[in-house]
């Protein structure tokens, strides 16, 4: 069994078994059965709105006992619990599947984090690049044809070969 603790300071277990696959279907339309060879893990690391409702449909009894909506519970998601929670949730996954089965996702559950890393690594280094704003704005004024004070033509009338009779 996995669990995180949520911002509120809350527990959860997240423990997958039949019961839960059924539950989390019915409440949310998401087949967790998916993740083995779809992209739901990308998907539920990627929305947390998503991840939310699904990890309310697999606590939905200790949310119960609790006396937890799912409104309450979703305020608990925020910030750094969203990853424990998604880690937590990907972990009860593969728990969930036989041996030959866990291995496999739980190799694509480590190339989706690498993934995510190195995309995650890329963006930073871009927006590191003290020439970032430069080159954007250059751009953003080129798309929009804005006359710069380096452009020949600017402040200059129109040639009256460029000019319609009238």
């Amino acid at each position: 069994m996995q669990k995180f603790i949520d911002r509120r300071g809350r527990v959860w277990i997240v423990d997958i078994d039949n019961t839960t696959l059924r539950r989390v279907k019915a409440l949310t339309d998401v087949r967790l059965l998916d993740a083995i060879d779809g992209d739901l893990v990308t998907r539920l690391s990627s929305d947390p709105l998503l991840l939310g409702d699904v990890l309310f449909a697999i606590c939905k009894p200790q949310a119960d006992q609790q006396d937890v909506d799912d409104e309450a519970f979703a305020e608990g998601l925020a910030g750094d619990s969203i990853d424990e929670a998604c880690k937590a949730l990907v972990d009860a996954l593969v728990a969930y599947f036989p041996e030959s089965r866990r291995r496999l996702l739980r190799k694509a559950a480590d190339k989706q984090k690498m993934i995510e890393m190195r995309g995650l690594e890329a963006i930073e280094k871009r927006l590191d690049d003290p020439n970032l704003v430069d080159r954007i704005v250059e751009d953003l004024e080129r798309k929009l044809a804005v006359p710069t004070s380096s452009d020949s033509s600017f402040g200059l009338p129109a040639s009256s070969e460029s000019t319609p009779d009238h």
